[in-house]
């Protein structure tokens, strides 16, 4: 929940009970998943990340967590995967066109 007060989140008013009423309603409805990902991955809190990219067949995980992107051994497994790791400016650089 603390990136709910960051600048750029804060500012669309989003509060942690509202998160918080959206996860109880949809929490039934989300699968369990096991997914046996092959590198380590730093942060405990992003393999839930990696999973749902996986089981979902992501094209991208795009992020600012640097556990993600200064992972180099994470993201060429998934990159073999189809899953590319990508800031949000390489995103955006990528849907225009350019290099990313």
């Amino acid at each position: 929940m603390a990136v709910l007060r960051r600048p750029r989140i804060r500012r669309y008013g989003i509060s942690e009970e509202d998160v918080a009423d959206v996860l109880v309603l949809v929490a039934p409805f989300l699968p369990s998943v096991d997914v046996d990902v092959e590198v380590p991955i730093r942060d405990a809190e992003d393999v839930p990340v990696v999973a749902a990219a996986l089981v979902g067949r992501a094209d991208a995980i795009i992020s600012g967590d640097r556990d993600l992107l200064d992972a180099p051994e994470l993201r060429t497994w998934l990159l073999g995967r189809g899953i590319r790791v990508m800031t949000p400016a390489e995103a955006l650089a990528f849907l225009a066109g350019g290099p990313g």
